[in-house]
Parts: C-alpha cells; sequence; structure tokens
C-alpha cells in the first residue's frame, strides 16, 4: 500500500486513483492527530496507520473516521517468531482482535 504522511503525498497518491493510504510512521509523524488534520482537506482519503501503532494507542487511531484499519508488528515480535512459538503469536493476536472489537464497538 503506498504511504503518505505529508499533503503532497495525499494528492499525488489521490491523482493516482487512490483513496486508502498508509500513514507510516504513524508515531513520529504526528499520529492520530496528524491524521485528523490530513483528513479535514482530504475527506475521501482513507488512512491505515502503521509504526508506532500498539495496544495502548490502538483506541486513539480507531476513533478517527478516516482511519480505514490500523497495522502493526507488535501482535508479532521477532523472538516468537525466531522461537517458533506460533501459539503465543496466535494469542497476541487474538488478544489484539478482542480489543479491536471492544473498542469498536464502545465506539458505536
Amino acid at each position: 500500500m503506498p504511504g503518505a504522511v505529508a499533503a503532497t503525498e495525499v494528492q499525488a497518491a489521490l491523482e493516482l486513483g487512490l483513496s486508502t493510504v498508509k500513514f507510516f510512521p504513524a508515531g513520529t509523524s504526528g499520529g492520530a492527530a496528524a491524521i485528523k488534520a490530513l483528513a479535514a482537506p482530504f475527506g475521501a482519503v482513507r488512512f491505515v496507520p502503521t509504526g508506532g501503532v500498539g495496544p495502548k494507542n490502538l483506541a486513539e487511531y480507531l476513533a478517527v473516521p478516516a482511519v480505514a484499519a490500523v497495522g502493526g508488528s507488535w501482535m508479532v515480535p521477532r523472538d516468537l517468531v525466531r522461537a517458533g512459538d506460533f501459539a503465543g503469536i496466535q494469542a497476541m493476536t487474538a488478544e489484539t482482535v478482542a480489543l479491536v472489537l471492544a473498542l469498536t464497538t464502545a465506539n458505536r
């Protein structure tokens, strides 16, 4: 997915016919507040923040209407991958899915 963190990049994406862009690295590019600011003039654009997204700030990103989805590697830590601990990865992913469901249900 093409990325865009600046208005000129969002505009370029629109000119290419894209309506959804990755917002990376989200944490160091202004986070949810920056997405809100970009969404104001680019109302038809949806964002997928990655980089610096995790359980502690997931609610902040999911509360932004312009956020289509979030991505993150916190669910697949390198140590678990190296160890082949796929049950651990599955458990972390299930915890994240439950958190997302709880957050999105609470925001309805």
